[in-house]
Protein backbone atom coordinates (compact mmCIF):
# COMPACT_ATOMS: atom_id res chain seq x y z
CA UNK A 1 0.00 0.00 0.00
CA UNK A 2 1.53 3.15 -1.29
CA UNK A 3 1.75 5.87 1.66
CA UNK A 4 -0.64 8.46 -0.49
CA UNK A 5 -3.26 5.74 -0.44
CA UNK A 6 -3.69 5.27 3.39
CA UNK A 7 -6.89 4.60 4.26
CA UNK A 8 -8.91 7.39 5.89
CA UNK A 9 -12.65 7.50 7.08
CA UNK A 10 -14.12 11.34 6.83
CA UNK A 11 -17.06 11.75 8.72
CA UNK A 12 -19.54 14.94 7.82
CA UNK A 13 -21.96 15.62 9.65
CA UNK A 14 -24.95 17.88 7.39
CA UNK A 15 -27.97 19.79 7.89
CA UNK A 16 -31.37 17.90 8.21
CA UNK A 17 -30.06 14.84 10.38
CA UNK A 18 -28.05 13.43 7.75
CA UNK A 19 -24.19 12.50 7.94
CA UNK A 20 -21.76 11.34 5.00
CA UNK A 21 -19.15 8.74 5.41
CA UNK A 22 -16.21 8.77 3.17
CA UNK A 23 -13.82 5.84 2.56
CA UNK A 24 -10.72 7.72 0.86
CA UNK A 25 -7.90 5.60 0.08
CA UNK A 26 -7.22 1.91 0.80
CA UNK A 27 -9.42 0.04 2.87
CA UNK A 28 -8.37 -3.53 4.36
CA UNK A 29 -8.26 -5.14 7.82
CA UNK A 30 -5.42 -2.04 9.08
CA UNK A 31 -8.37 0.49 9.13
CA UNK A 32 -11.64 -1.75 9.91
CA UNK A 33 -11.93 -0.79 13.32
CA UNK A 34 -11.86 2.42 12.51
CA UNK A 35 -14.69 2.49 10.69
CA UNK A 36 -16.18 0.37 12.85
CA UNK A 37 -16.23 2.33 15.49
CA UNK A 38 -17.19 5.39 13.50
CA UNK A 39 -19.97 4.05 11.52
CA UNK A 40 -21.42 2.66 15.33
CA UNK A 41 -21.00 5.91 16.84
CA UNK A 42 -23.30 8.01 14.36
CA UNK A 43 -25.78 5.11 14.06
CA UNK A 44 -26.55 5.14 17.64
CA UNK A 45 -27.94 8.25 17.74
CA UNK A 46 -30.01 7.65 14.88
CA UNK A 47 -29.88 9.25 11.53
CA UNK A 48 -29.77 9.02 7.76
CA UNK A 49 -26.06 7.66 6.80
CA UNK A 50 -24.87 7.63 2.94
CA UNK A 51 -21.60 5.79 2.88
CA UNK A 52 -19.12 7.07 -0.37
CA UNK A 53 -17.02 4.41 -1.70
CA UNK A 54 -16.50 6.94 -4.77
CA UNK A 55 -12.44 7.47 -3.57
CA UNK A 56 -12.06 4.52 -2.24
CA UNK A 57 -8.74 2.90 -3.88
CA UNK A 58 -8.90 -0.64 -2.84
CA UNK A 59 -11.36 -2.28 -0.23
CA UNK A 60 -11.17 -5.67 1.20
CA UNK A 61 -13.45 -8.27 2.52
CA UNK A 62 -12.50 -7.19 6.25
CA UNK A 63 -14.02 -3.55 5.38
CA UNK A 64 -17.07 -4.81 3.68
CA UNK A 65 -17.93 -7.18 6.79
CA UNK A 66 -17.85 -3.93 9.03
CA UNK A 67 -19.78 -2.33 6.53
CA UNK A 68 -22.10 -5.61 7.08
CA UNK A 69 -22.07 -5.58 10.57
CA UNK A 70 -23.19 -1.58 10.58
CA UNK A 71 -26.01 -2.13 8.48
CA UNK A 72 -27.39 -4.81 10.88
CA UNK A 73 -26.41 -2.93 13.78
CA UNK A 74 -27.65 0.51 12.39
CA UNK A 75 -31.18 -1.28 11.57
CA UNK A 76 -31.45 -2.74 15.17
CA UNK A 77 -30.50 0.11 16.79
CA UNK A 78 -32.26 3.87 16.01
CA UNK A 79 -30.72 4.53 12.73
CA UNK A 80 -33.35 4.56 9.94
CA UNK A 81 -31.85 4.87 6.09
CA UNK A 82 -28.16 3.48 5.22
CA UNK A 83 -27.01 3.63 1.54
CA UNK A 84 -24.23 2.83 -0.10
CA UNK A 85 -22.80 5.02 -2.99
CA UNK A 86 -20.94 2.71 -5.38
CA UNK A 87 -19.61 4.45 -8.47
CA UNK A 88 -18.66 2.14 -12.09
CA UNK A 89 -15.86 0.47 -12.38
CA UNK A 90 -14.13 1.16 -9.35
CA UNK A 91 -12.58 -1.20 -6.51
CA UNK A 92 -15.77 -1.11 -4.42
CA UNK A 93 -17.82 -1.87 -7.24
CA UNK A 94 -15.86 -4.68 -8.50
CA UNK A 95 -16.03 -6.60 -5.23
CA UNK A 96 -19.61 -5.91 -4.46
CA UNK A 97 -20.10 -7.51 -7.64
CA UNK A 98 -17.97 -10.86 -7.18
CA UNK A 99 -19.75 -11.12 -3.86
CA UNK A 100 -23.23 -10.34 -4.76
CA UNK A 101 -23.43 -7.84 -1.90
CA UNK A 102 -25.49 -5.53 -3.65
CA UNK A 103 -28.52 -7.84 -2.59
CA UNK A 104 -27.15 -6.78 0.79
CA UNK A 105 -27.44 -2.95 1.08
CA UNK A 106 -29.28 -0.10 -0.51
CA UNK A 107 -26.61 1.30 -3.39
CA UNK A 108 -26.64 4.42 -5.29
CA UNK A 109 -24.36 5.75 -8.12
CA UNK A 110 -24.07 9.34 -6.32
CA UNK A 111 -24.10 10.71 -3.06
CA UNK A 112 -26.74 13.25 -4.35
CA UNK A 113 -29.14 10.59 -5.76
CA UNK A 114 -28.81 8.61 -2.10
CA UNK A 115 -29.78 11.37 -0.27
CA UNK A 116 -32.21 12.71 -2.57
CA UNK A 117 -33.80 9.22 -2.19
CA UNK A 118 -33.85 9.34 1.39
CA UNK A 119 -35.80 12.68 1.67
CA UNK A 120 -38.17 11.72 -0.90
CA UNK A 121 -38.78 8.16 0.94
CA UNK A 122 -39.64 10.08 4.54
CA UNK A 123 -42.19 12.56 5.36
CA UNK A 124 -41.05 15.85 3.77
CA UNK A 125 -43.00 17.97 5.61
CA UNK A 126 -41.00 20.62 7.33
CA UNK A 127 -43.06 19.79 10.76
CA UNK A 128 -41.99 16.42 10.50
CA UNK A 129 -38.34 17.23 9.69
CA UNK A 130 -38.45 19.27 12.70
CA UNK A 131 -39.76 16.63 15.14
CA UNK A 132 -36.77 14.01 14.11
CA UNK A 133 -34.33 16.51 14.46
CA UNK A 134 -35.88 18.04 18.14
CA UNK A 135 -35.67 13.99 18.99
CA UNK A 136 -32.28 13.17 18.19
CA UNK A 137 -30.99 16.45 20.17
CA UNK A 138 -32.99 15.18 23.00
CA UNK A 139 -31.49 11.72 22.60
CA UNK A 140 -28.14 12.76 22.83
CA UNK A 141 -28.45 15.70 25.62
CA UNK A 142 -30.57 12.95 27.94
CA UNK A 143 -27.28 10.46 27.31
CA UNK A 144 -24.96 12.86 28.76
CA UNK A 145 -26.88 14.23 31.43
CA UNK A 146 -26.93 10.78 32.60
CA UNK A 147 -23.36 10.11 32.41
CA UNK A 148 -22.70 13.53 33.80
CA UNK A 149 -24.32 12.68 36.86
CA UNK A 150 -22.54 9.13 37.07
CA UNK A 151 -19.54 11.08 37.19
CA UNK A 152 -20.67 13.72 40.15
CA UNK A 153 -21.07 10.49 42.06
CA UNK A 154 -17.77 8.98 41.22
CA UNK A 155 -16.52 12.70 42.73
CA UNK A 156 -18.19 12.60 45.97
CA UNK A 157 -16.52 9.09 47.02
CA UNK A 158 -13.32 10.31 45.83
CA UNK A 159 -10.57 11.01 49.06
CA UNK A 160 -10.10 14.45 47.57
CA UNK A 161 -11.66 17.84 47.57
CA UNK A 162 -13.18 19.49 44.84
CA UNK A 163 -9.69 21.90 44.48
CA UNK A 164 -7.17 19.24 44.54
CA UNK A 165 -4.83 19.16 41.61
CA UNK A 166 -2.69 16.50 41.66
CA UNK A 167 -4.08 12.91 41.90
CA UNK A 168 -5.48 12.25 38.61
CA UNK A 169 -8.93 10.07 38.62
CA UNK A 170 -10.86 8.32 35.81
CA UNK A 171 -14.00 9.49 34.99
CA UNK A 172 -16.43 8.28 31.73
CA UNK A 173 -17.06 10.19 29.04
CA UNK A 174 -19.90 12.23 28.82
CA UNK A 175 -20.64 12.38 25.63
CA UNK A 176 -23.88 11.87 23.78
CA UNK A 177 -23.53 8.20 22.71
CA UNK A 178 -25.17 5.82 25.06
CA UNK A 179 -22.84 2.93 24.67
CA UNK A 180 -20.08 4.89 24.96
CA UNK A 181 -17.84 3.75 28.27
CA UNK A 182 -14.28 5.30 27.69
CA UNK A 183 -12.42 6.77 30.21
CA UNK A 184 -10.66 9.87 30.79
CA UNK A 185 -8.07 11.24 33.52
CA UNK A 186 -8.31 14.68 34.91
CA UNK A 187 -7.80 15.75 38.51
CA UNK A 188 -10.75 17.21 41.06
CA UNK A 189 -9.93 20.40 40.37
CA UNK A 190 -10.33 19.97 36.63
CA UNK A 191 -13.66 18.12 36.59
CA UNK A 192 -15.11 20.59 38.63
CA UNK A 193 -13.99 23.62 36.57
CA UNK A 194 -15.27 22.01 33.30
CA UNK A 195 -18.60 21.49 34.95
CA UNK A 196 -18.38 25.28 36.10
CA UNK A 197 -21.91 25.82 34.21
CA UNK A 198 -24.72 23.35 33.92
CA UNK A 199 -24.51 23.21 30.08
CA UNK A 200 -20.70 21.91 29.65
CA UNK A 201 -19.49 18.39 30.00
CA UNK A 202 -16.36 16.82 29.51
CA UNK A 203 -15.80 14.08 26.51
CA UNK A 204 -13.20 12.12 25.03
CA UNK A 205 -11.40 14.42 22.29
CA UNK A 206 -13.41 13.64 18.98
CA UNK A 207 -16.68 12.52 20.67
CA UNK A 208 -18.11 15.73 19.90
CA UNK A 209 -21.81 16.32 18.36
CA UNK A 210 -21.45 19.78 16.66
CA UNK A 211 -25.00 20.43 15.97
CA UNK A 212 -25.88 20.22 19.48
CA UNK A 213 -22.81 21.59 21.28
CA UNK A 214 -19.40 23.22 20.73
CA UNK A 215 -15.92 23.20 21.96
CA UNK A 216 -14.59 25.50 24.91
CA UNK A 217 -11.43 23.64 25.41
CA UNK A 218 -9.69 20.56 24.48
CA UNK A 219 -6.74 19.10 26.31
CA UNK A 220 -4.77 15.49 26.06
CA UNK A 221 -7.13 13.28 27.72
CA UNK A 222 -10.34 15.34 27.35
CA UNK A 223 -11.95 18.29 25.88
CA UNK A 224 -14.78 20.45 27.37
CA UNK A 225 -18.11 20.86 25.36
CA UNK A 226 -20.80 23.60 26.20
CA UNK A 227 -24.06 22.69 24.89
CA UNK A 228 -26.98 25.20 23.28
CA UNK A 229 -29.46 26.49 25.47
CA UNK A 230 -32.11 25.52 23.04
CA UNK A 231 -30.83 21.93 23.15
CA UNK A 232 -31.18 21.41 26.82
CA UNK A 233 -34.46 23.04 27.36
CA UNK A 234 -35.68 20.77 24.48
CA UNK A 235 -34.31 17.70 26.55
CA UNK A 236 -35.64 18.81 30.00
Amino acid sequence: MGANQQGETVVTDLPGDRWLVSLDGDHDLSTADDLLHKLRAIFRTGTTVVIDLTPTTFIDSSTLGVLLDADRYAHEHDCDQVGIVLAKDTAAERLFALVGAHRMFTTFASVEEAFAYFESATDSSNAGGAARWWERRQRIVKNEEAFRDYNDRRLQHEPVDETDDQAPIPFVCECGDKDCHQALVMTAAEFTEAHSAPNRFIVKPGHVYPDVERVLAEEKTFAVVEKQPSALKQAS
